[in-house]
């Protein structure tokens, strides 16, 4: 599929908030609805847009994420090396770069000990623990009611576009109430959107990523600054999962001078201490960890509800 103009402002529009409607999106660019909702699904079909990703705070059940970054060797691949780390937690996600890197975050109960560490540095040998970030619990873990949870899996078994009144209907509430739980979710950082696009399917362009180490006190002001000189560019934007301290955007530009001009600008801002760029060349998220969690978390409130009838 070959983008045009249209196509590339809707691709950063959905991938901030893939919730976002398509009578919005339109009339940004001037286009109906109709118009938007097709060339989305043509987008779709071709791959470009790989899935739309529901994203759940894993603090939000009690667990930290581990962001493990790994340089690869000839005697082992990159699909070795997430089988090993999935040995340690559930995925989050997973990430392939040109060259010898990959990325992979995980779930964890505790903080990572110098034990653990180890432990992992031995699993993955040959290739080579460049650097673990560790998300700590931002979130209380009782944030999420037993409505918050039922809308969360609705939204992950129907897809995340799934309208208002279908979650509704589905979890038997109100429109409104839906409505606020969900903004309730998002404004709390429980819960986002975003997307997951295709690197093979953008004719024309590459995707990239650029992680960003930030002075902590800074993390908003260079979040907005990316955001204000690179809106247009941005596939993927920080999730729930990152560090306090850390900032992960995927991109996407014509050439590798495009890379490099955003490369060189990030390093520039205030509050930045470091960042680097990788040309992408597959993205995975995972919801199986999720969907455990909340059929956990709801068969506990039905136990609950049962005994307190007894």
């Amino acid at each position: 599929m070959i983008l045009d103009k249209n196509d590339l402002i809707i691709l950063p529009t959905l991938a901030r908030d893939c919730r976002t409607s398509y009578s919005s999106i339109g009339s940004q660019i001037g286009l109906t609805s109709k118009s938007v909702k097709a060339r989305v699904k043509k987008m779709v079909r071709s791959r470009v847009i790989e899935k739309f990703v529901v994203r759940v705070n894993p603090a939000a059940f009690g667990y930290r994420t581990a962001i493990v970054l790994v340089r690869t060797s000839n005697a082992i691949t990159k699909d070795d090396i997430i089988q090993r780390i999935k040995e340690f937690g559930d995925l989050v996600y997973h990430a392939h770069h040109i060259g010898r890197t990959t990325v992979a975050a995980i779930i964890i109960k505790q903080s990572l000990d110098e034990k653990i560490t180890q432990s992992l540095n031995d699993r993955l040998r040959p290739a080579i623990v460049v650097n673990i970030s560790v998300a700590e619990l931002s979130v209380r873990s009782n944030d999420l009611s037993e409505t918050d949870l039922r809308i969360i899996k609705c939204l992950l078994i129907s897809g995340a576009r799934i309208e208002i009144s279908d979650i509704a209907k589905e979890v038997e509430i109100s429109e409104k109430t839906t409505t606020r739980r969900l903004n309730r979710m998002k404004e709390m950082r429980l819960l986002d959107f975003s997307l997951q696009c295709g690197p093979a399917a953008m004719i024309g362009y590459i995707q990239f990523v650029i992680t960003i180490s930030v002075t902590k006190s800074k993390y908003h002001n260079v979040l907005e600054h990316v955001y204000s000189e690179f809106q247009a560019n941005i596939l993927y934007s920080p999730s729930l999962i990152e560090p306090e301290d850390r900032l992960t955007f995927v991109l996407f530009g014509e050439n590798v001078f495009v890379v490099d001009h955003v490369l060189a600008r990030v390093n520039c801002f205030v509050g930045v201490e470091n960042a680097d760029a990788y040309i992408l060349t597959k993205l995975q998220y995972y919801d199986d960890w999720i969907m455990k969690e909340i059929d956990n978390r709801l068969s506990l409130f039905s136990r609950q509800v049962l005994h307190r009838s007894r």
